[in-house]
């Protein structure tokens, strides 16, 4: 695949309705993932390595199918794909338990605070300055997440809100540390589409059956509708979606992408409240609608940047795709 720059997104978007599509049913897959991890009902350490590993297993014909048009990535991509699964191995961990506690939905709005907690992660790591909007955005988000994880304001149906709204940012930071190793690996080699996928979700496989040793372990004797959710997570909510997502990406505008990707956690809210009854509170709601409205605000206001002062380098000048790579991935 390869790399398309900004005026080559205006032209692949007005050109063609396909990567719309694959962008809005990427989204709409990745949004039943915390639905059917509540419906499994299993351990987070045992989600979290069935939902990889049941992956792996339906990736690895697409990755020798890559490997063979285009040979072996290099040492640094593999490592850097390795290293951004550790963090990714983190994410579903924490996540996994935040959904029983404040809920599918409430879970998968919250950890889209990644979109914010990348540049911060890049600010402590690199030193680069964080964009004035990001600054002014963090008092709005805080308060808008203190609401829509049910801290503030009448108690919510989630067993313990206040841990589960941490836990949930705690995921989001994880995936910010996801992002910031495997962006090098679109960068350096955007012709790979599934081994990124392959080597992160390979890694945080390892990782979640290493804290499965020291822990709770990992269930082997699960009832039929568990392991039906747990495939049905693995497919949508690992490999179809982020595949999907991961080819629209390039060829649309970011603005326009980082739109639609907003679908995945406004769908996992509604799914959960459809499938599981789980209706948030009016203030969880008005926060909801806080998070993503900022959410859209900067991940558009990233892109307006971008086109109006050109390609940057560094993790400032893409900072608008790396906003539409947290947003979109939730699993979440």
């Amino acid at each position: 695949m390869k790399a398309v720059n900004a005026d080559g997104w205006k032209h692949a978007a007005k050109g063609s309705t396909a990567p719309v599509v694959w962008v809005v049913l990427g989204a709409l897959s990745l949004s039943v993932s915390a639905t059917l991890i509540a419906l499994a009902g299993t351990s987070s350490v045992t989600t979290a390595f069935y939902r990889c590993s049941l992956a792996l297993v339906m990736l690895l014909p697409l990755l020798v199918r890559e490997v063979r048009r285009h040979g072996l990535p290099d040492r640094r991509f593999v490592v850097m794909a390795l290293l951004g699964g550790a963090f990714l191995g983190a994410d579903y961990l924490l996540w996994n338990v935040s959904i029983g506690d404040v809920g599918p939905g409430i879970a998968t709005v919250l950890v889209n605070m990644q979109i914010v907690l990348f540049p911060v992660v890049v600010r402590v790591i690199t030193g680069t300055p964080l964009a004035r909007r990001f600054v002014v955005a963090i008092p709005v988000l805080l308060v808008a997440v203190m609401l829509a994880g049910g801290v503030v304001g009448p108690a919510p149906g989630g067993a313990a809100p206040l841990r589960g709204t941490l836990l949930a940012l705690a995921a989001a930071l994880g995936y910010s540390g996801y992002l910031y190793f495997t962006r090098d690996c679109g960068v350096r080699s955007p012709e790979y589409l599934v081994a990124p996928v392959f080597l992160a979700t390979f890694a945080a496989a390892a990782m979640a059956a290493i804290t499965g040793l020291f822990t709770s372990g990992i269930e082997v004797d699960l009832p039929p509708r568990t392991w039906v959710c747990l495939v049905l997570v693995a497919l949508f909510g690992q490999a179809v979606g982020w595949l999907l997502v991961g080819a629209a990406l390039p060829r649309l505008a970011p603005a326009l992408s980082s739109t639609l990707l907003l679908l995945q956690p406004i769908g996992a809210v509604l799914i959960g409240i459809i499938w599981l009854g789980d209706v948030p509170t009016p203030l969880q709601s008005a926060g909801c609608a806080i998070v993503l409205a900022t959410v859209w605000v900067l991940t558009a206001g990233s892109a307006r940047s971008k086109r109006g002062k050109g390609p940057e380098s560094g993790s400032g000048g893409d900072l608008a795709r790396d906003a539409e790579r947290a947003v979109a991935a939730t699993k979440p």
